[in-house]
């Protein structure tokens, strides 16, 4: 596995870039490019810049998300909504080609419901050619939070609730993530930086030798390549010769 942290001044100027040439890539070799997505204000400048490329075969991408708050689906704080407002609703992306968490009556049911919709898109294991991650300032990502025992899920969704007040979340398992060619982690803000030197330190790019529970990006092991965006609040001095 390729592994590398790029301390940038841009976060959203570098990953959009690679994006595009990533799903340029994975079409001409696979003839498709499969993400999963991220929520939270992190990407959603990105996400704007993508609904204005006109460069990019569109029609060939699928688009799920890593994780969702069970909320209902025109909640302010559905990922998806956000998501679509910025991006995936001024692009001709075919409808079934969105694979959004499903609403049911609990969500357990959603989660269920959800990792059967990805198998029947995406095949048994569903495999996705990117997955975009974040990471709190508590150092979780997707909706696997320390302390919650959520990396330690099996099979290919997981419910989490947070210690926090709040609505229950629904996540890929690190297990499904890591199914992944590439993970992206999009990292900014100085708040950030305390949990990404304790990631990097615990090996994210080399070795994991810390514990997934505290750590939970630990635990997501993509096959191919896994990249670290870090603005300079977050990550200048971390990569190694910066500073």
């Amino acid at each position: 596995m390729l592994a590398e942290l790029r301390v940038v001044d841009d976060v959203t100027e570098a990953w959009v870039a690679e994006f595009v040439a990533a799903c340029h890539h994975a079409v001409a070799d696979r003839g498709r490019f499969v993400v999963a997505l991220a929520g939270g204000g992190t990407p959603l400048s990105g996400y704007r810049r993508l609904g204005e490329r006109l460069d990019v075969p569109w029609e060939r991408l699928w688009v799920g998300w890593g994780d969702e708050r069970d909320v209902p689906r025109d909640h302010p704080d559905r990922n998806e909504r956000a998501a679509r407002e910025a991006w995936l609703d001024r692009v001709p992306i075919p409808a079934n080609q969105v694979l959004g968490w499903p609403r049911s009556d609990s969500p357990e049911a959603a989660a269920r419901g959800y990792a059967a919709a990805l198998v029947a898109a995406l095949g048994d294991p569903p495999v996705w050619d990117l997955v975009l991650l974040g990471l709190g300032a508590d150092a979780h990502t997707a909706s696997l939070f320390p302390g919650t025992g959520a990396t330690g899920a099996s099979g290919t969704t997981t419910v989490v609730r947070p210690a926090s007040d709040g609505p229950a979340r629904l996540s890929l398992t690190a297990a499904a993530l890591s199914r992944a060619r590439e993970a992206w982690v999009l990292v900014t803000g100085q708040e950030k930086r305390e949990a990404l030197r304790r990631t990097l330190e615990a090996g994210l790019l080399a070795t994991p030798t810390g514990d997934p529970e505290a750590l939970p990006l630990l635990a997501v092991r993509p096959r191919e390549r896994y990249l670290v965006f870090a603005d300079r609040a977050a990550g200048e001095g971390l990569a190694p010769g910066d500073g």
